[in-house]
């Protein structure tokens, strides 16, 4: 068996993502098989790792609302207002997505799912890798996900490229380990599609007649 690299450093751990390598990553939700968007190679690879007959769209890390609007996007000024009641935390947002996202990313759809994590050090390694990563959770097709990163790195630890461990896994000590809420921002108003370990933002006082922005 190949022996798990685990990885401490951002440096290090941002130099196998532009590499085209595939982490391990604790978030603040589940933990997740990582890679960088800009690297389609290495997105096909998670979904290959997951034994997917076809592949499905990934969630896309990004560090900032900033970073996260240059792979989603354009939006109206209403929409905008709720991206920033959402994030950073685990709200993942499904958005218009712009021509430059590899196809690897979204399966070919219109669309991209966004969230800026809760989880600071979390942030800082996004701010470190170079670019938005995509992600998704740590399982095989048709089985459960991988609640904690130990349990990660005992399903895959050795088929992927490194393990990020920055010494304390998310979530917080007593809190369950939730999937992100993902929430459908293409429509008004925003319609939930999957729940989280958070109640969404409320919307009432943003029903505003906007122009696009």
């Amino acid at each position: 068996m190949t022996q798990v690299r685990r990885i401490s450093d951002h440096s290090d751990a941002a130099g196998v993502l532009a590499s085209g390598g595939v982490l391990l990553l604790a978030t603040d939700t589940l933990p997740g098989f990582h890679a960088r968007v800009d690297r389609p190679a290495a997105v096909d690879r998670i979904q290959l790792l997951k034994g997917r007959r076809r592949p499905k769209p990934l969630v896309v890390l990004a560090v900032s609302a900033a970073e996260a609007l240059r792979v989603a996007g354009p939006l109206d000024r209403r929409q905008l207002a709720y991206v920033e009641r959402c994030w950073p935390g685990p709200f993942s947002l499904v958005l218009p997505v712009r021509a430059e996202v590899p196809d690897a990313v979204t399966a070919g759809g219109p669309t991209v799912a966004v969230r800026v994590p809760g989880d600071e050090a979390l942030r800082e390694f996004l701010a470190a890798a170079g670019g938005p990563l995509a992600s998704t959770s740590v399982n095989a097709a048709g089985q459960a996900p991988a609640r904690t990163l130990d349990e990660a790195v005992a399903r895959f630890g050795d088929a992927v490229d490194g393990v990020w461990d920055p010494g304390g896994s998310p979530p917080e000590p007593g809190r369950p380990a939730l999937p992100s809420a993902v929430i459908d921002l293409t429509t008004w108003p925003p319609r939930q599609i999957r729940p989280g370990p958070l109640t969404p933002p409320p919307v009432d006082d943003l029903d505003a007649d906007w122009d696009e922005v």
